[in-house]
């Protein structure tokens, strides 16, 4: 695992859809594209707005991370799921699985998940205690037509 500082994002998220231009740029991303992926299931059904709201809000969270950019995330909404939680059926919870190239350290980490909970808490109203997420870091990944692992170069 590597030790990789924090980048400076400039990204500014509101919560209220309040968004100034250029929201989300992270200065070592460089253009290239390592596409995170964030899978979010909801026992709420959404308006349009609220869909966009969480995707721009948990792409400024993704910016937590050094090398990922707003731009570049994809976030998969499943709405008006069914969940339960010990045999109780839930109102309002929320489970994100969240997707990435390469392995960062537990303090990016942790920024991020804080982050990403605090938008499903503005744009869902979802308690802290009904709001969840795992993250799975990889070291290869497909996109844009080509092929990167973290530790083989062609080069």
């Amino acid at each position: 695992m590597r030790d990789k500082a924090p980048g400076r994002s400039v990204c500014r998220w509101s919560g209220a859809g309040v968004r100034e231009p250029d929201i989300c740029r992270h200065p070592s991303a460089q253009g290239e594209a390592i596409m995170p992926y964030i899978n979010v299931s909801v026992t709420k059904t959404l308006s349009e707005e609220q869909k966009v709201e969480l995707a721009n809000g948990l792409g400024c969270a993704m910016e937590k991370i050094p090398g990922k950019d707003k731009h570049w995330i994809t976030v998969d909404i499943e709405d008006g799921k069914t969940m339960y939680t010990g045999g109780v059926k839930e109102e309002n919870m929320v489970f994100a699985d969240v997707r990435y190239f390469s392995n960062f350290d537990y303090h990016i980490k942790k920024a991020f998940t804080i982050a990403a909970l605090e938008v499903f808490h503005k744009v869902l109203g979802t308690a802290k205690d009904k709001a969840m997420l795992t993250i799975t870091e990889f070291n290869n990944w497909g996109a844009m037509g080509n092929f990167k692992d973290e530790y083989y170069s062609e080069e």
